[in-house]
């Protein structure tokens, strides 16, 4: 089969240029051409469309291969660009190579034209997939760079020897510096604070001993300013540049150190405070309760006595047992684990509540511990479950009165009593085939079943009629998808329906009703529904005509799958038919 070639000729000579086009299509192409002698020509014809390649004469009265070479180049297009003279010195043929032509070939001599073109557009392509493969490469490295640049946390890569090469924003303010360079030259024994110098000095030794050195430790230091921060460092192996560094990833945890720190010191006065909260608060010791403020025995009717005599556990509902119990070990752990999370807990009198956990890491008597901030949030959810069953009688209600509008319709036209019920199960189940969401399957039934409410602007005995409609009569019914948008296109739907009843007779070619659109410009869901309307309405009787039959219906959409109907639509509408055994109900 021969290939498709779209050739943009400069030439001025007809007879060359049918030349041209014999010895392209003796070599296997299927030339798409165009012939241009003019600057304007060109330049619209590289405006209009894509070229696969250009083969331009050297010379011509109104315009040249160099002007011709400087306009493809201006326009920044990568089109292969050979040059076909009967007469070129060679000086000139390696001028315009140099200026950027491909190739050059004489006109006596175009046994090598194929050759060259297939080399030329082989090469184009080499270019284009290498260029493309460069912008994706620097894409990625930016897009790494920025979010480094850009990290909430401080960033440093190290070489093994710990020679700093790269830090981001946020290690210079954690620092205090204002530069990279202020901050390389720095010495480290000046920015440690003596302590975590020698925990340094110790990590280091192990490093080159070959040891093993936690990848998560805590350090102190020294800013610029003399103030002393706390971090929390994140170590690891990393690829930098084609070579193995390491990375280092900085938390400020200044805050909460000096908040466990505030609580082992004023324990009395932060007792204070969390017996007037109105939070529930808890410190546990592995689960065991080790401290219980107020609030937490009046939320739960237990006294304070026997919430600390027990396990945590013996006031959380048992389902939520095993994800709190998780958690909390997994958190003792040094896992990553949700912060906040809410389960349900049983108070004394047997009534259940949902509470909101805020759990943190502390030192209790000086062994780890977690403290528990617990929000009661029953009303909260009770408020989420109203609103979910409000949705559900919305629903509802929608559902109701869809069915409504569609069995008024049907009082219109009984002799296709049910037609829309089924062509909306069979919508629904073709949406269903091809993978569709729960939200655009309910879209289709809810269209599907009402799509012939326009029809109750038909006149009775139209719809009706037993014999074949006159042109007139036609015409009118098929007013009704117009008609029913109009009825329906002020009804607030969570989905455009009315667009949907608008567009059901569209067809892919735009030979469809009545707005004529033609394939993306019907909604996917328009073309489901149409497909489930032709094929219901074959297969059904109607008072014109005994039923033709669902195997007449399938041979209608197969064979106008592509041209009248989605292709995608028609395959999953035939795999239900013909695999599983479908049938309209």
């Amino acid at each position: 089969m021969a290939t498709l070639l779209r050739v943009l000729i400069v030439d001025d000579s007809e007879d060359d240029t049918s030349l041209i086009i014999r010895k392209l299509s003796s070599g296997g192409y299927d030339p798409k051409w165009e012939r241009i002698d003019t600057h304007e020509a060109m330049k619209s014809a590289l405006e209009r469309q894509e070229w696969d390649i250009i083969l331009c004469d050297y010379k011509m009265p109104n315009f040249s291969a160099p002007a011709a070479l400087k306009l493809a180049q201006e326009k920044n297009i990568d089109i292969p660009f050979i040059i076909v003279s009967g007469a070129i010195g060679e000086d000139t043929a390696v001028a315009a190579m140099k200026s950027g032509a491909h190739d050059y070939l004489m006109k006596d001599k175009l046994a090598k034209l194929v050759v060259a073109v297939e080399r030329e557009i082989r090469e184009a392509k080499i270019r284009r997939e290498k260029k493309k493969t460069e912008e994706m490469l620097e894409m990625s490295r930016e897009n790494f760079r920025h979010s480094l640049d850009d990290s909430p946390l401080g960033v440093r890569i190290v070489t093994a020897a710990g020679e700093l090469i790269y830090a981001n924003q946020e290690i210079l303010n954690i620092y205090g510096y204002d530069s990279f360079e202020e901050l390389k030259n720095t010495p480290q024994k000046e920015r440690y604070t003596p302590e975590s110098y020698a925990e340094y000095e110790i990590r280091k030794g192990k490093r080159k001993r070959g040891e093993n050195v936690s990848s998560n430790y805590e350090i102190s230091i020294i800013r610029k300013d003399g103030k002393i921060r706390n971090l929390e460092v994140f170590r690891k192996q990393v690829l930098w540049n084609g070579e193995i560094q390491f990375q280092a990833l900085y938390n400020d945890i200044t805050k909460r150190k000096q908040a466990e720190k505030n609580l082992r010191d004023s324990e009395e006065r932060y007792r204070i405070v969390v017996e007037n909260a109105h939070e529930s608060i808890i410190i546990t010791d592995e689960m065991k309760v080790v401290f219980a403020n107020t609030a937490a025995a009046e939320n739960t009717g237990y006294s304070i006595e026997k919430l600390t005599s027990g396990e945590f556990t013996k006031v959380i509902h048992p389902d939520d047992i095993p994800m709190v119990s998780d958690y909390h070990t997994r958190r003792l752990k040094g896992e990553e684990v949700p912060s906040v999370y809410s389960f349900r807990i049983i108070c004394q009198d047997g009534t259940v509540k949902w509470a909101e956990l805020n759990a943190t890491l502390i030192q209790w008597e000086k062994k780890p511990a977690t403290l528990n901030f617990l929000k009661d949030i029953t009303e909260r959810k009770l408020l989420d479950e109203e609103r979910s069953e409000g949705y559900k009688r919305t629903k509802e209600t929608l559902d109701a009165t869809v069915n409504s509008i569609a069995m008024i319709v049907e009082t219109r036209d009984p002799y296709t009593t049910g037609h829309q019920l089924r062509v909306s199960h069979l919508a629904r189940d073709i949406a269903t085939e091809m993978n569709l969401t729960i939200d655009q399957k309910e879209f289709i039934a809810t269209a599907a079943i009402i799509h012939d409410i326009g029809k109750l602007s038909i006149p009775s005995e139209i719809l009706s009629k037993p014999t074949k409609l006159t042109e007139l009569e036609f015409e009118l019914i098929k007013t009704h998808s117009q008609s029913g948008y109009n009825i329906l296109k002020d009804i607030k739907f969570p989905w455009p329906v009315a667009t949907v009843i608008l567009q059901h007779h569209e067809r892919m070619n735009g030979s469809g009703y009545p707005q004529k659109l033609k394939g993306k410009d019907i909604l996917l869901e328009s073309r489901i529904v149409a497909v489930a309307d032709v094929v219901e309405a074959i297969s059904s009787h109607r008072p014109y005509r005994p039923t033709l039959g669902i195997n007449f219906a399938l041979d209608e959409i197969s064979r106008n799958r592509g041209t009248l109907y989605d292709e995608k639509v028609v395959d999953a509408c035939l795999r239900l038919f013909r695999n599983k055994k479908y049938t309209l109900s």
